[in-house]
């Protein structure tokens, strides 16, 4: 990394984007969330409900900015989602499906 100077640089616009912060909101509260709980204590899987929740927070990311909300309303869906976890959101957002489904 010497001879790339800007490369921190680089790291710290990219970390600064509310994007990327809401995804790393979810992986965090997410891996806290899930030790908190004690319900699961296997490595393997609770990196993997962290990693579930930063993408969909990722996803929640480009709906916000395609919606043309505010970017750091990112940060707040991070946090809403890694608190939630990967079951509620998935249980959540089938029911909204079948509503819409059952609607048409």
């Amino acid at each position: 990394m010497p001879e790339k100077p800007d490369s921190w640089a680089r790291i710290y616009l990219a970390l600064s984007d509310p994007l990327w912060q809401g995804v790393i909101m979810a992986v965090v509260i997410a891996f806290l969330r899930v030790l908190y709980d004690a319900r699961e204590t296997r490595p393997w899987r609770i990196i993997l409900e962290s990693l579930i929740c930063g993408c969909l927070s990722l996803v929640a990311s480009t709906v916000i900015e395609w919606m043309a909300w505010p970017a750091s309303l990112s940060v707040a869906a991070g946090g809403t989602i890694g608190f939630l976890g990967v079951t509620a959101m998935r249980e959540m957002l089938l029911r909204v499906i079948n509503r819409k489904a059952d609607s048409t």
